[in-house]
């Protein structure tokens, strides 16, 4: 393995501020299961992945779920594209992804959202000079209905690339990121503020947790023995 450094940042909640415009859109699909709309606090307390969980914490027939996922996704698709069409960034992601260029990091993007819509974002952020990779999900998205497989990808990333688990970093809004941090070995970041409840990130026991992104580079310069 090589002393190379690697960046592995989530899309969605994490580097764009896009939570509400995706409670928006979630809760026009619990009404077309039947289901009053939730609050951006209960949206918080019950999303996860795979998005199977979301649905049945919220009262939604699970069966009619999986037969409708098609039209389901169809109606979150289009409200969210029309919501997060200007988003923004989150506070601070520019000034982190300079820093870690600075230090020779490289970055890439770990998704579960879809290839072929981030790309166009971060064109128009001006943010696709900061990745190398961007591996997301190149389906039209009802695939982490039911499974997710980004600890796959980023495993296969590392192994093909030579990166070595001391050498990598994990940023994420979700549960998923501890996660795939402890089974892979590598540091774990959860920033607050994103997709779950604070309470919930805190239990999925990060590494570290941060309330913006450029606190990471204190953690990262004391990890890395790197100038802040």
């Amino acid at each position: 393995m090589s002393a190379r450094k690697l960046a592995v940042f989530d899309w969605n909640g994490t580097l764009i501020a896009d939570t509400k415009q995706a409670w928006v859109a979630s809760n026009a699909c619990l009404e077309f299961y039947g289901v009053p709309p939730i609050t951006l606090k209960k949206q918080r307390e019950t999303f996860d992945f795979p998005i199977i969980h979301y649905y049945k914490r919220n009262g939604c027939d699970i069966d009619k779920v999986l037969e409708t996922r098609e039209q389901a996704n169809v109606i979150f698709q289009s409200l969210y594209e029309k919501l997060a069409a200007n988003v923004r960034t989150r506070r601070g992601a520019r000034d982190l992804l300079e820093w870690l260029r600075g230090h020779n990091v490289t970055c890439i993007i770990l998704s579960n959202y879809l290839t072929h819509k981030i790309e166009p974002q971060l064109e128009r952020l001006n943010l696709k000079e900061f990745f190398s990779f961007v591996s997301a999900n190149n389906c039209d998205g009802t695939t982490i209905l039911s499974a997710t497989n980004k600890l796959e990808r980023l495993s296969e990333f590392m192994v093909k690339r030579g990166y070595g688990p001391q050498n990598a970093f994990i940023i994420g809004d979700s549960m998923e990121e501890p996660d795939i941090g402890r089974k892979l070995g590598i540091t774990s970041i959860g920033i607050t503020g994103g997709c779950i409840s604070e309470p919930r990130l805190r239990k999925a026991n990060p590494d570290y947790t941060i309330g913006a992104l450029p606190q990471a580079k204190t953690i990262l310069g004391n990890l890395w023995k790197l100038p802040v």
